[in-house]
């Protein structure tokens, strides 16, 4: 390989790690940061929200988990270790990020935007860890397979659905509690 072709990669890689780095960051202070105000439901129709949220939600994650699983590929078969570790670090942020979007935009209310930003963590964190375990039971890894696309979709609708269930059930306690 030649040496500006060396300074070029390394410079970009630098420059890759930086921004995992700060999405890292964000993603933390994020989490820990204020609750924001309550968004109540309003006369918006739960029920609806509901079936949109887990149909939208689970295509969305699919079709963002079909590049993924291309991405992996790439990232595992020109960057070796280093890329996969890179590419599980930055599809966790990625996740968690569009999954944050999803809960902000149809999930379960009231609920608050730290509400939403944990919400949306931990099911993009789950999502990634449910694809990473059944590919790694099948004898798949480190690629993930095609039938990774549709899986990702179905976890993404399970966990929205025990978010909600969960949700509605602490939205009662404190309603039958106050």
């Amino acid at each position: 390989m030649s040496t500006s072709r060396t300074v070029i990669l390394s410079i970009l890689a630098v420059l890759l790690l930086i921004v995992i780095a700060t999405g890292l960051i964000l993603t933390v202070r994020r989490l820990s940061g204020e609750p924001g105000p309550i968004r109540t439901a309003g006369d918006l129709d739960l029920s609806k929200r509901r079936i949109k949220h887990l149909t939208f939600g689970a295509a969305d994650i699919a079709i963002v988990f079909a590049p993924l699983t291309f991405l992996n590929a790439v990232a595992i078969v020109f960057g070796g270790i280093p890329g996969g570790f890179l590419f599980i670090v930055t599809s966790l942020v990625a996740l968690s990020a569009i999954c944050t979007a999803l809960d902000r935009h149809l999930g379960p209310l009231p609920s608050s935007a730290l509400d939403s930003r944990r919400r949306g963590t931990i099911a993009g964190v789950a999502v990634y860890a449910v694809v990473f375990a059944a590919t790694a039971i099948s004898g798949g890894l480190p690629f993930f397979r095609l039938w990774s696309v549709p899986l990702a979709g179905i976890a993404y609708a399970v966990i929205a659905a025990l978010q909600w269930r969960r949700a509605t059930a602490n939205a009662n306690q404190v309603q039958y509690s106050g």
